[in-house]
């Protein structure tokens, strides 16, 4: 295993570790809307997030690409800013 690889690995993980702290700022965003019955802005703007980003699952599912090969979280909504 050379350089590159050990980089590149690196590099993977580091994607990996971000996208797994966005999921779970997601998933602690839509714990509060279930405990919470009145909606917000912000519950408006998670739900459409969820809606875009099953698409986006459902569109890879029906190329046939692997399911790490597409980023769920990667679209950048105003909920994580």
């Amino acid at each position: 295993m050379g350089d590159f690889d050990v980089q590149d690995i690196r590099d993977q993980l580091a994607k990996q570790r971000a996208e797994a702290a966005q999921h779970q700022q997601l998933m602690l965003k839509v714990k509060r809307i279930a405990q919470n019955p009145s909606m917000e802005k912000e519950d408006y703007e998670v739900m459409d997030y969820l809606k875009i980003a099953a698409a986006r699952q459902e569109k890879a599912k029906r190329l046939g690409l692997q399911p790490g090969r597409v980023p769920l979280l990667s679209i950048r909504v105003a909920v994580f800013e």
